[in-house]
């Protein structure tokens, strides 16, 4: 076994995961800030936003799952160009790729909420979550989702364009 890949691989998953929880953890202190609430509002047996929360959470993580394939090829290019300051490297792709990631996934989200807004224009979709009106939620939850599926291919396009990628070669004969 190559121990530099082994510790590589091993760095490369903690940090997935630190950044992770931090990333949800950020994306659910927004999103109490967003709907106003105190955190003992989901606590009142709220179904509605439960639904709600869990959703755009599952979004986000859908989103950012993609990158890490991208951060994880683009590895092979800095273990050739970047030999001494590997590990430096691929936290500064990886925090920079997620991060874009995650401020793209505010939009997506933003988006969609935006969209349903105008499809809805005589429903007050705080309100009705606050209300807990699980059609709403599902409703939400749904154009997110999908809007997100839809989205995740140009998203990982769009961020592959920060990570390292293999020179082209410069003319053939």
């Amino acid at each position: 076994m190559n121990t530099d890949v082994f510790y590589l691989a091993l760095s490369q998953l903690i940090l997935s995961i630190v950044l992770a929880i931090i990333i949800f953890f950020i994306s659910y202190k927004i999103l109490i800030k967003i709907f106003k609430l105190k955190e003992e509002n989901l606590n009142d047996s709220n179904l509605a936003l439960s639904i709600f929360f869990s959703g755009i959470i599952f979004s986000t993580g859908y989103l950012l799952s993609g990158i890490i394939p991208s951060i994880i090829n683009s590895i092979g290019m800095l273990k050739i160009h970047a030999k001494d300051t590997l590990y430096v490297e691929v936290l500064k792709y990886s925090s920079i790729s997620l991060f874009v990631g995650f401020l793209l996934a505010g939009v997506i989200h933003f988006s969609a909420f935006m969209l349903t807004k105008s499809l809805t224009k005589h429903v007050d979709e705080v309100g009705e979550l606050k209300k807990n009106n699980l059609a709403v939620a599902i409703l939400l939850t749904t154009i997110i989702i999908s809007i997100t599926i839809i989205a995740k291919d140009s998203l990982v396009f769009l961020i592959e364009l920060f990570l390292p990628q293999p020179e082209a070669a410069e003319s053939i004969g």
